[in-house]
């Protein structure tokens, strides 16, 4: 029961209701959902449209997905014949059950006003700045992902009410206490076992390999010995950060950038005040400031108290005064009391603080001015520079678009609209490319085989907020099975490896078979300086072991009083274990917090299974097909 829980919590859909599906095709994957009447159409789902592009893209997404989970495992993965084919129809079948949930949202009549979108694009981190919405990254991003703020409104409305859907199905399920105790109870549970380990290196014999075997594996597998594809690209690079040196700017026009922004150069209002502090936030300390208090209001010179009675004998120094401060510079206490006194009224009530008891007095109010030029001109020569650059960088951004896509067939008219260089790369893969290239779209771009053939410019991609990019295949090398001699020593390693797996398996078989027929195994172990372990307790969830050999020995049964139950597996590791469960330790703990979590954890399960069913609910009942295929 744990096992499965603990599978159905950490499944994909689990994951994506326990973030409540935070905005899944935000900035990624909406043009799924903006094909056109004039592309091919891969698949029908009750005659919705789903695009051979957008599948493309699915496939390439998922690719990547895989690429980053799995490292540098992932070439193997990869060289599988099927990969390709495994990988493409999963994406299909993806965007097949994001259409059927579509569908499903608006047969239920599950609506998003305007206003939510709006205030959930404005709480989006993706387009904050220090913490609040900002516009011009808003749209700068949109249009690094190609598409317009209505297309983005209308993919966040399917997003939001996918999300309303997903909160149903986890709002409706509910788990019994029952199942919480029973749950609770097997997950504090504890299991005494020895363990014998048995690793592959025990077995190595790297002289078994013969230049036969490495061939004829070579010959076999040359699948799995591709060296990947590549490209040599030309492409036009416009970089923000290199056009600050070609902007001038004059003391005329800081002075005129400075009289139309003076609002943006003002010192705030700055107050002077005097206080006393009675430290100690107690009822004496209180009772003390509210009588030096009463003695003020009844004429008591606020100078000779201060000097007497504060106990910042800093300031009492100088009869309480403080330096000029702005407003949130102080305690937030103190700060709203300062800044709330008037020349009418210009002595507080008593004020706690984090220090103690204050009373304010109000001795000066500089209102807030413009910073004269010369105090900003720095800041202001700066601000002007950054704003020229930017209308620089925006005027040849539009300039180098034009002219790459009004001579596609060339990129030497496009680099002297902005008075840059053709650069060429050398053969580079979609694992390797040089920094400039590694964007995803760039990458997406030229290793497409529709863009190669075309032999054309591409459109301008958006690298960041001021870098741009226009790129065209300059060579192509298909991918190639790499020579023998190159991956002989690798084949040899590889083969080397799996003939001790299959000795260590093999070893591990024969073990246990003489443990459960009562036969000594002490001469076996003794050959390879092998033992089983000593008693070991394990908690289900221990992390000492290898989470193979955990989860293996709390699926074993309970043995009777006075015997094992034993099993062997494969260690996460590649090593073997058998193992000899002697003892079962039951134990109760009420802990609501484990109990709290414990239910949580069943709910997202059954969610999940709930979730499940619906899409195979609505997959059993659509009409889809496949127009490419046919």
């Amino acid at each position: 029961m744990l096992d499965k829980m603990r599978e159905g919590s950490q499944g994909p859909v689990a994951k994506t209701i326990l973030v409540v599906i935070i905005l899944s095709f935000a900035l990624a994957g909406v043009s799924s959902y903006l094909g056109g009447s004039n592309v091919a159409v891969a698949v029908l789902v009750n005659d919705q449209e789903i695009s051979q592009s957008s599948v493309d893209q699915a496939y390439q997404n998922e690719r990547a997905r895989l690429q980053e989970q799995y490292g540098e495992q992932f070439d193997l993965l990869a060289s599988n014949p099927n990969f390709a084919q495994q990988v493409r129809a999963q994406a299909t079948q993806g965007l097949i059950s994001e259409a059927l949930i579509a569908q499903a949202i608006n047969d239920m009549g599950l609506r998003v006003g305007d206003e939510q979108i709006k205030n959930e694009i404005r709480s989006m981190a993706e387009f904050q700045l220090d913490g609040k919405f900002n516009n011009e990254q808003y749209l700068a991003m949109l249009r690094r992902a190609s598409y317009t703020p209505a297309q983005f409104s209308q993919s966040l409305k399917g997003d939001l009410a996918r999300r309303q859907l997903l909160q149903m199905l986890v709002g409706s399920e509910f788990v019994l206490p029952t199942e919480v105790d029973l749950a609770n109870t097997l997950q504090a549970q504890q299991r005494v076992a020895k363990v014998l380990t048995v690793s592959a290196t025990d077995f190595e014999n790297a002289d078994a390999v013969t230049d036969e075997a490495i061939k004829d594996y070579y010959q076999s597998n040359s699948q799995l010995f591709q060296a990947p594809e590549q490209v040599s690209v030309n492409y036009v690079l416009l970089d923000g950060s290199s056009l600050a040196d070609k902007v001038t700017v004059t003391d005329a026009e800081i002075e005129a950038y400075y009289d139309t922004h003076q609002s943006e150069y003002q010192r705030a209002e700055r107050r002077k005040v005097a206080h006393i502090l009675i430290q100690g936030v107690t009822e004496a300390s209180k009772e003390k400031a509210q009588a030096i208090l009463t003695e003020l209001n009844g004429g008591a010179d606020f100078a000779t108290l201060a000097t007497e009675k504060s106990d910042d004998t800093y300031s009492a120094k100088n009869n309480g005064e403080l330096d000029w401060f702005e407003s949130g510079v102080m305690d937030p206490a103190f700060d709203k009391a300062s800044f709330a006194l008037t020349e009418a009224a210009p002595l507080s009530e008593v004020v706690e603080s984090q220090f103690g008891y204050h009373v304010i007095k109000l001795v000066a109010i500089e209102a807030n001015k413009a910073l004269p030029l010369a105090d900003v001109k720095v800041r202001v020569k700066s601000a002007l520079q950054q704003e020229k650059t930017n209308e620089l960088y925006y005027e040849l951004h539009q300039s180098l678009s034009e002219v790459a896509f009004e001579s596609p067939d060339n990129l030497e008219e496009a680099a002297g609209a902005i008075s840059a260089e053709v650069q060429t790369s050398e053969l580079f893969s979609a694992d390797n490319a040089p920094q400039a290239l590694s964007n995803k779209t760039v990458l997406q771009t030229v290793f497409g085989q529709d863009f190669r053939e075309e032999g054309m410019n591409s459109e301008l991609i958006e690298l960041s907020d001021n870098q741009a990019i226009v790129v065209r295949v300059n060579e192509y090398k298909e991918a190639a099975v790499k020579p023998l001699s190159e991956v002989s020593a690798q084949i040899k390693h590889q083969l080397t490896i799996q003939k001790s797996q299959q000795l260590a398996k093999a070893f591990v078989e024969a073990v246990t078979l003489k443990l459960d027929n009562n036969e000594s195994i002490e001469a076996q172990l003794a050959e390879k300086n092998l033992s089983f372990s000593a008693d070991l307790t394990f908690a289900r969830y221990s992390r000492e072991y290898d989470y193979q050999v955990v989860q293996a020995l709390f699926k074993l049964a309970k043995p009777a009083e006075g015997e094992v139950s034993r099993h062997w597996v494969t260690a996460s590791t590649g090593d073997y274990a058998i193992i000899e469960l002697s003892k079962i330790i039951e134990t109760s703990a009420d802990d609501k917090e484990a109990k709290a979590q414990i239910e949580n954890m069943l709910a997202r399960s059954t969610s999940d299974e709930t979730y499940q069913s619906l899409v195979a609910q609505l997959i059993a009942n659509a009409d889809i097909k496949y127009p490419v295929a046919d």
